[in-house]
């Protein structure tokens, strides 16, 4: 009896959340997840991603955090001192600024992650992020 009530109790949640109708609640809030390729002279590039995500403290707060590869397609050994820097604009203005350096030495045909840079918390929601500069400071292992 009371597994019969148990398995009765599961397929009428299961079901009702089949029969529920959207409510047509638009969502403005930007693209969760960006991609994005940047070209560097010398033979380096970028891959990275921008991700928000709104906070579950207040559901409204917003923060995001960029994660990403560089890769050296160059004929020498970029040093884990080199520095990306990430400036963020918003509004025609520098929202945020961050740098980073990657994890370790890449060598000629390699890549490596670059420690992840975290923006600052948006208290009344997630910001447009218009432009994204990233610039790139070498240093090569002699």
């Amino acid at each position: 009896m009371t597994r019969t009530l148990g398995i009765t109790s599961l397929i009428s949640l299961i079901l009702a959340g089949c029969g529920s109708v959207p409510t047509g609640k638009v969502d403005n809030t930007p693209p969760q997840r960006e991609k994005f390729t940047v070209q560097f002279d010398g033979g380096y590039s970028l891959d990275y991603q921008l991700e928000r995500k709104i906070s579950s403290m207040n559901g409204k707060s917003c923060y995001a955090f960029i994660t990403g590869t560089l890769s050296n397609q160059s004929k020498q050994t970029l040093s884990r001192k080199s520095v990306l820097d990430f400036i963020v604009i918003s509004e025609g203005k520098q929202l945020f600024r961050d740098i980073t350096n990657p994890v370790a030495d890449i060598p000629p045909g390699g890549r490596a992650m670059f420690e992840m840079v975290d923006s600052p918390v948006h208290k009344d929601g997630c910001p447009t992020y218009e432009k994204i500069n990233v610039s790139l400071r070498k240093m090569v292992v002699e």
